[in-house]
């Protein structure tokens, strides 16, 4: 692999906990959310969180109404409430994200200008691991508008020197079309997406393809290999391939041509594939991008998994604008040991095959993801 000499990603330590506590949960300058939730359960995070056990033990959100209070706070109630009051007063930019919709109404976050550009440069080591090529054309295929995927993928073409070119999915018309039973116009709307690829495949000159999963598993039968005959590596996101499906990409379809996963969502942050190896079994591992991001793997009390064994993925997003302490995410994973060549690079654990269940009992996949 190709590593870079240095790294911005590190562990999670006790000091950036008491930072970002103290940036937070500041009683007048801190994040309106947390300091009312704070009151609210009589925690006083500011005086007892000195570090990460300490913010597991006392503010992490609790399965059930706790979260259910904030997913609905996230929702229906003003950005800013989640935000410090002393960053908005900084005057920096703020992208103002959203999910896709996919359990309920749109859940709103936001990505300060500080953490975009960490997002960029530990974006371009995990690229520049896998040997995804500077100087090349993009094409992506997934969620623009409020959705942050598109955003940061225009910004990785451009940075590494090259043009984005789009193709705009709609993940919430095509959530419709699906508890409709819209049959018909699901089908119609697929059509139109690879159109759309093959008039761009044709005409352009396409590097790197970024396309979520499940559209890429399409994309041998819907579009052959051919159209897409010069592209050096492959990126995607979305629910995670299964080993087969990865296998035939890799080998059958585009033989020698990087294939690479993101994962993550609008408010919770992304983390990267680690370097492929033979020891993956082409299953899909990925490293949580710390300090920024923690996925922890849990049970059902929140208490870490063994190495090697499923449980829920638990989210700690801890930057300057927008604190997320232990978010339950609907996926389930492996947690996994470091292993392999980047083991020494990323020591933390990484989480393997993450999965939404209620979308792959009897193998259904939701929509275009």
């Amino acid at each position: 692999m190709r590593c870079p000499s240095e790294s911005r990603l590190r562990p999670i330590t006790d000091e950036d906990v008491r930072r970002l506590v103290r940036l937070h949960f500041d009683p007048q300058h801190g994040t309106p959310y947390w300091l009312e939730r704070d009151r609210r359960q009589g925690t006083d995070a500011l005086g007892k969180v000195h570090g990460l056990a300490d913010a597991v033990a006392l503010i992490g959100l609790l399965d059930g109404s706790d979260q259910m209070h904030f997913e609905e706070a996230a929702r229906r109630t003003p950005l800013e409430n989640f935000v410090p009051r002393s960053v908005l007063a900084e005057g920096g930019t703020l992208w103002a994200a959203q999910t896709g919709g996919t359990t309920g109404p749109a859940k709103h976050g936001t990505w300060g200008s500080r953490y975009w550009d960490d997002i960029l440069a530990f974006s371009d080591e995990f690229l520049d691991l896998h040997g995804v090529p500077r100087g090349k054309n993009w094409l992506f295929v997934g969620p623009m508008g409020p959705h942050t995927t598109g955003r940061l993928v225009v910004a990785f073409a451009e940075r590494r020197g090259g043009m984005c070119f789009s193709i705009d999915l709609d993940p919430r018309i095509v959530k419709i079309f699906g508890e409709e039973g819209m049959t018909a116009a699901y089908d119609r709307y697929v059509d139109h997406i690879w159109a759309q690829i093959a008039e761009v495949a044709r005409s352009q000159d396409i590097g790197v393809l970024f396309c979520t999963s499940r559209l890429l598993e399409m994309l041998p039968e819907r579009l052959g290999t051919e159209a897409l005959a010069g592209v050096e590596a492959i990126v995607h996101a979305g629910t995670t391939l299964d080993p087969e499906t990865h296998r035939q990409l890799r080998e059958d379809f585009f033989p020698g041509v990087p294939v690479v996963g993101m994962y993550g969502t609008s408010t919770t942050g992304i983390s990267w594939q680690k370097p492929f190896e033979a020891e993956d079994e082409h299953r899909v591992v990925y490293v949580p991008c710390q300090p920024h991001v923690s996925l922890d793997v849990v049970d059902g009390q929140g208490d870490d998994v063994p190495f090697g064994e499923e449980g829920r993925v638990r989210v700690w997003r801890l930057t300057d604008d927008a604190l997320l302490p232990g978010f339950w995410e609907r996926d389930r994973a492996r947690r996994v040991r470091p292993y392999g060549v980047a083991a020494k690079r990323y020591p933390w654990p990484w989480v393997g095959d993450p999965y939404s269940p209620e979308f792959t009992e009897g193998h259904r996949v939701e929509g275009v993801y």
